[in-house]
């Protein structure tokens, strides 16, 4: 639901979300590439130039370009061909895509040597029959530091460094409600250890997973695409400064820049993830693998890991270099780490934030038959919780949101529906006006009055799981919302019993399209709904609160994480 927080100013959000717009000095290290010097001048007896092609995380990419200079100074034969060096910027999701066998839209060319921010990349390549077969098992680690969450030094209700815990990223927790900045799970490891993190601190059931709806909710809309650069979150224009998560290292390299407020590195208690910068040969060649050896051997001469030191990351095994001991925010005492974000609990980092996260197509059906009249014990007609419902679903789904509505009732004709808009993003401006598909039916919404006669309820229902099941969409959470007073009163030609299983038939689980029905007041046909929306794994949730509303919502929204194999 609104909770009122501050988002972060648009700038910063467009900062954040672009996956080129990190920093202008990603772009030029992107640029920075090592050049191979023309073969002709150096190697004319060789029998083929080839080229060590290192992807690198952003942060330590810099320390790899210049190895590759270092290794481009000396002859390199292999074979018989000579091999040049080249280390570029590339983002882990990519380089994991590549490996894989996937497609990225950019480069078809893998690298040679990979160097992400974490193992747990090399973890998620290998899942793939490719990874697995050209990727190394036991990566060696060039640097470390740990996940820690940030603000900057003078913000008020900040715990002690050390006294610092991953609840406190909770919406409800954060101090003076501030936003929070994290990379997205599918870009960094930062982002999974935040959602490894909160998972471990709801634990599992119905009730964590409303919780941790709410959370990527919240979160979301100040997610970046790629590493965060503290120096595009801080100083914020207004508003309350977020709380971030980020490498240690880079609150240190912040901080060394002489800001006007510095960060503090915060510690949590519980235990964090240690980034270890592993490196990896992805080459099954003989050669490509021997150079990429030799370019180890570089990196773990006393220039390169003095240059590491500097620049705030830690030894492999967490021990401070001086230059972090005497920097401002960070604390050179090894913090408690973990080694838990691997395996099932990595992929389920992953795989709630996409579940809770996807963009969201329903097709809402509002019940506006006689019974509707009638009122609750919460006060207010059935109608009227029905129209509060609407409008907070609209306040509480983004714009990339689909959203269509129908009214029910035999009095809108033979169909006993009125179709009154088909589904179409909210963010989106109808008819050239201006005016947004949100407005539009928020407008609609408001003034949704009682029709009349009887609601067709199972009939409606089937024909509009036909049309939300007709236009799937792979990229979306696909549902039907039913706002109802729960009886279809014998009005519609199917039976309840004919319902279920024709929604038993459809239902696929690899396209599922989720029925969520919520009933108002005291004579609704509870075991005939529960049926019909267990058939689809979806819910039927009773109220007579219209207070409850908000939070049946998120409890239909974290549904998606069991589907299709909920449990009734």
């Amino acid at each position: 639901m609104p909770n009122g927080r501050h988002r972060l100013p648009s700038r910063t959000r467009t900062a954040l979300r672009s996956p080129l717009g990190f920093t202008a000095a990603a772009l030029v290290l992107i640029a920075l590439v090592s050049v191979a010097v023309p073969v002709a001048v150096r190697f004319s007896g060789c029998g083929e130039t080839r080229y060590l092609r290192v992807a690198a995380a952003l942060s330590i990419a810099p320390v790899l370009q210049q190895a590759a200079d270092r290794f481009n100074e000396d002859t390199r034969e292999y074979a018989g061909d000579c091999v040049f060096a080249q280390a570029a910027e590339v983002p882990p999701h990519r380089v994991m895509t590549e490996l894989s066998g996937g497609r990225t839209g950019g480069s078809a060319v893998a690298p040679d040597v990979w160097v992400p921010e974490s193992s747990a990349w090399i973890e998620l390549a290998r899942v793939s029959e490719a990874g697995a077969r050209t990727i190394e098992t036991d990566p060696r680690s060039l640097a470390s530091t740990p996940v820690v969450i940030a603000a900057p030094r003078d913000t008020p209700g900040l715990p002690e460094p050390s006294a610092a815990h991953w609840e406190m990223l909770m919406p409800e927790e954060r101090p003076g409600e501030r936003p929070l900045v994290m990379v997205d799970p599918n870009r960094g490891a930062a982002g999974m250890a935040v959602m490894h993190a909160i998972r471990s601190h709801l634990g599992t059931g119905d009730a964590a997973d409303t919780a941790m709806t709410g959370f990527v909710r919240d979160a979301q809309p100040d997610t970046a695409f790629g590493e965060v650069d503290p120096a595009a979150v801080y100083p914020v224009p207004a508003g309350p400064a977020p709380l971030s998560v980020l490498p240690e290292q880079a609150v240190f390299a912040y901080n060394d820049a002489g800001p006007a407020t510095s960060l503090q590195a915060l510690y949590p208690r519980e235990g964090t993830v240690s980034l270890d910068y592993p490196f990896v040969a992805t080459s099954d060649d003989p050669g490509m693998r021997s150079a990429a050896e030799d370019l180890w051997r570089i990196l773990r001469t006393d220039p390169y890991r003095e240059r590491l030191r500097e620049m705030g990351f830690r030894e492999p095994g967490g021990s401070a270099p001086a230059a972090l001991r005497a920097g401002t925010g960070v604390v050179a005492e090894r913090p408690e780490t973990h080694g838990e974000l691997t395996g099932d609990a990595l992929l389920s980092s992953v795989e709630d934030w996409n579940r809770l996260s996807m963009p969201s197509r329903s097709l809402v059906l509002a019940d506006v038959s006689a019974p509707m009249r009638a009122g609750i014990d919460g006060g207010g007609t059935r109608l009227e919780v029905t129209r509060d419902a609407a409008m907070l679903g609209l306040s509480l789904f983004p714009d990339n949101t689909d959203l269509g509505l129908w009214l029910l009732s035999t009095e809108l004709g033979e169909s006993g529906r009125e179709e009154v808009e088909g589904m179409a993003e909210l963010g989106s401006a109808d008819n050239g006006s201006g005016t947004t598909r949100r407005e539009e039916l928020q407008e609609i919404a408001e003034g949704i009055e009682v029709e009349g006669g009887r609601s067709r309820l199972y009939d409606n229902i089937l024909a509009a799981y036909d049309t939300v099941s007709d236009t799937y969409r792979e990229d979306h959470i696909n549902s039907v919302i039913v706002l109802t007073a729960g009886r279809d009163g014998g009005s519609s030609e199917i039976s309840r019993e004919e319902l279920v299983a024709e929604l038993q038939d459809r239902f696929d689980p690899e396209r599922p399209v989720t029925l969520f029905i919520i009933a108002f007041g005291d004579q609704v046909e509870r075991g005939a709904l529960a049926d019909i929306a267990a058939a689809t794994s979806g819910t039927l949730s009773v109220t007579d609160d219209p207070g409850e509303i908000g939070d049946i919502f998120l409890s239909s929204i974290s549904r998606r994480l069991c589907v299709p194999d909920c449990e009734r």
